[in-house]
């Protein structure tokens, strides 16, 4: 049994008997809330029972990602099947990210306003179901609408992982937990085209790209699993006003970790004085000062860097068979060239933590971007290859230090609303806007055109970034959100 939450709202419940046998007098001196989540959070240890959470959360990324490589995989048979002209071949790829952007910043709302867990829950179930509902369809214009509602889900589901792991994890874990969850979206983007690969045995197959749709149901599992196992973030409860429930999870995370590591957990810290938020209008914040410059920054960052990705996912096989390969050996190639940022971000799981996360931004984005300015103009299968792979390697790879940065980057009471806005506006430009663009320019300039664009959309983050970017690294949740740091 614990203590009854204050019914003060400026109070902190405080529990009768604290695992640390550390206890605390009502967090709050002279006006000033201390978070008394963040300090109870932050000193817990790495137990089994975190990192089953955290594996938990990185299924929900694998599964999603498997999802969005779907169209890509599928692009050339629908292509075929359908006849599809420049143009409709180029909303076809864009018709789940249309749907990404619409869905992932109302989502965002909902999560702060709801909780995080069960925007999650709800959104993989009705992706799940819509995924599955493509595989039935019969005209191309089925395929984009089922494509654009399957996204609108996937957009609500998008942002919360990072959240998750963000609240969760302590200081010195958060961009390691949040790249080995990311290394999974990069194992489901693996499988897209291996799955196409082993299925799909040439355009004119009608049944395989079907029952890649029908394997994008299986989601509901997870949905079951993540409502019987994934607790919601003590700091979402905290920011509601809801001190029982935080209390009560709080508690729990607890005793898992004392039980798990067979110790006492270390004495609670000196709570740190921070002033509140005082977010007038909370769906205005991130574009007006403090934030706005923070913001800006993060999207363009954002935008830039998942330019990469898109256009290796999306369009890879495509550039692959442009330049004289067989479909077969392009997805062999795209399989390939994604697996590589698996290993990419395992090392970027390392060396955040070492180096900060805007060092990692802009080193493996430079990468990143000089590959690409080279690949379109390499002959031959194995530079191609090898070109491939490094673009992969640390242009995919650096995606999760942009998502630790990005949500890092905003207070609890609408860090999901500011990671999805993010988001939403970096796939517009590198999910929706730069794919439409895509076909034409490969129609008029040829593969090393496409990725000469994509290098130098990345340089432009890469200067962002490095200009008008601050650094979180080593900071607590709070003080690298505080409204008062630029």
């Amino acid at each position: 049994m614990h203590g009854q939450p204050s019914n003060e709202p400026s109070s902190y419940p405080v529990p009768r008997s604290d695992l640390s046998s550390t206890s605390h007098a009502a967090p709050v001196t002279n006006g000033v809330n201390r978070p008394r989540a963040a300090a109870r959070l932050d000193r817990l240890p790495v137990s089994g029972w975190l990192s089953g959470i955290m594996a938990l959360l990185f299924l929900s990324w694998l599964i999603e990602s498997y999802d969005v490589g779907l169209t890509g995989a599928v692009l050339p048979s629908l292509t075929h099947q359908f006849a599809l002209s420049t143009g409709m071949k180029s909303f076809v790829a864009i018709s789940a990210n249309i749907g990404i952007v619409i869905g992932i910043v109302p989502a965002g709302r909902l999560a702060d306003r709801y909780g995080r867990r069960r925007v999650l829950i709800i959104g993989t179930i009705s992706y799940a179901a819509l995924t599955f509902a493509t595989g039935f369809a019969h005209s191309v214009s089925s395929v984009i609408v089922l494509r654009i509602a399957d996204g609108i889900a996937m957009g609500a589901v998008f942002p919360i992982p990072y959240v998750f792991a963000c609240e969760l994890c302590p200081p010195n874990r958060r961009g390691r937990f949040i790249a080995w969850a990311d290394s999974f979206l990069s194992i489901g983007y693996f499988l897209s085209p291996l799955l196409a690969f082993l299925l799909i045995p040439n355009v004119q197959d009608t049944t395989g790209w079907r029952v890649m749709f029908f394997i994008g149901g299986l989601p509901v599992l997870f949905a079951l699993l993540a409502w019987r196992y994934l607790p919601e973030s003590p700091r979402w409860y905290e920011s509601k006003g809801q001190w029982a429930q935080a209390e009560r999870v709080l508690v729990d995370m607890e005793a898992r970790a004392a039980r798990s590591t067979g110790r006492p957990l270390a004495p609670l810290g000196p709570d740190e004085d921070l002033a509140p938020s005082r977010l007038a209008h909370p769906l205005r914040a991130i574009l007006t000062p403090p934030l706005r410059r923070r913001s800006l920054t993060l999207w363009a960052t954002f935008g830039g860097t998942f330019f990469i990705f898109y256009s290796i996912q999306i369009f890879m096989p495509t550039a692959v068979t442009k330049m004289g390969y067989t479909l077969t050996s392009a997805f062999a190639f795209t399989a390939v060239i994604v697996g590589v940022s698996i290993p990419g971000k395992l090392l970027e799981s390392w060396v955040i933590e070492r180096w900060g996360r805007k060092p990692v931004i802009i080193t493996f984005t430079l990468v990143a971007a000089a590959a690409s300015f080279v690949f379109g103009f390499a002959r031959g299968a194995l530079p191609v290859l090898l070109l491939g792979c490094l673009m992969s390697f640390f242009g995919i790879a650096v995606d999760p230090a942009v998502k630790t940065y990005t949500s890092e980057s905003y207070p609890t009471e609408i860090r999901a609303w500011g990671v999805a806005t993010t988001e939403g506006f970096g796939r517009l430009i590198s999910g929706v806007i730069g794919p439409s663009l895509i076909p034409l320019v490969f129609s008029h300039f040829g593969v090393a055109g496409v990725y000469s664009l994509v290098g130098a959309v990345a340089l432009i983050a890469v200067v962002v970034v490095a200009v008008f970017g601050r650094e979180t690294h080593g900071l607590t949740l709070e003080q690298s959100a505080d409204l008062n740091a630029e």
